[in-house]
């Protein structure tokens, strides 16, 4: 029984015209979750993927972000469930090229900051890009950057948002409500001192939320303060404890 999962993808995967890399990438979470066998199957069909083939299914920015934020979901959580040790040297982990897709060798950090974040430099804040991004950058990045793919990006640790796996047909939906979940749960504002605590990714990435600005507009928009405030901004504390159950359906 334990390889009949593997015998019927396989078996649709041959009945079918082109592989689904998204419906691999929300399968990869699946697995990954349950620690199953088909794991390694899923890994070696994003390694071997033809690129031409992948490109062509990934013509939007929903379909990018849908895809490479189930992949940075999937590969963290089975690494670190492999070898907890990395995640004692974090800054390593994020950035060694110890995943394969399409016979690129990648890293959280280049599908994060490379492809979801529009070749962003990771220290800037979220207010400079890269003078001279990759080829691969080129290819595979999106259009314009989200905010909200923040608050569905999951690194291990107790503090990241859960992990659920998106689907480009109804991401802008999931996207709200990941950004809504987050934000009303770790955000709040202290009326006496006019005062908004914020969680500390919402400073690393400021230019990717507008600044002082857009953040404001954010949690105005989602009820956290009222209407014409201008509080001032506190950071909470980030959990870095590694976490790996926080799964979502």
């Amino acid at each position: 029984m334990k390889y009949l999962f593997i015998l019927l993808f396989l078996s649709y995967s041959c009945w079918s015209q082109s592989t689904d890399y998204i419906k691999i990438s929300q399968k990869f979470i699946e697995s990954a979750k349950l620690e199953g066998d088909s794991t390694a199957y899923f890994i070696d069909v994003l390694a071997n993927a033809n690129e031409t083939e992948l490109l062509s299914q990934l013509q939007t920015d929903d379909l990018k972000k849908a895809f490479f934020i189930n992949l940075y979901n999937a590969y963290t959580n089975y690494a670190l469930k492999k070898n907890p040790e990395k995640y004692k040297s974090r800054n390593s982990f994020f950035k060694s090229k110890q995943f394969i897709i399409a016979g690129n060798k990648l890293s959280l950090d280049i599908i994060e900051h490379g492809f979801l974040r529009k070749s962003s430099i990771k220290w800037s804040l979220g207010k400079f890009k890269k003078i001279f991004p990759s080829k691969i950058e080129k290819k595979f990045r999106v259009e314009k950057v989200d905010y909200r793919i923040h608050f569905s990006l999951n690194c291990g640790a107790k503090s990241c948002p859960p992990i659920f796996f998106y689907d480009p047909k109804t991401l802008d939906k999931q996207l709200d409500i990941a950004t809504k979940n987050y934000l009303t749960g770790d955000a709040s504002y202290d009326k006496e001192k006019n005062e908004l605590s914020l969680p500390v990714l919402m400073s690393w990435f400021r230019g990717d939320f507008g600044n002082k600005k857009g953040i404001l507009k954010i949690c105005s928009d989602l009820k956290i303060i009222p209407e014409n405030v201008l509080p001032k901004l506190k950071y909470n504390k980030y959990d870095w404890s590694l976490y790996l159950e926080n799964f979502k359906y």
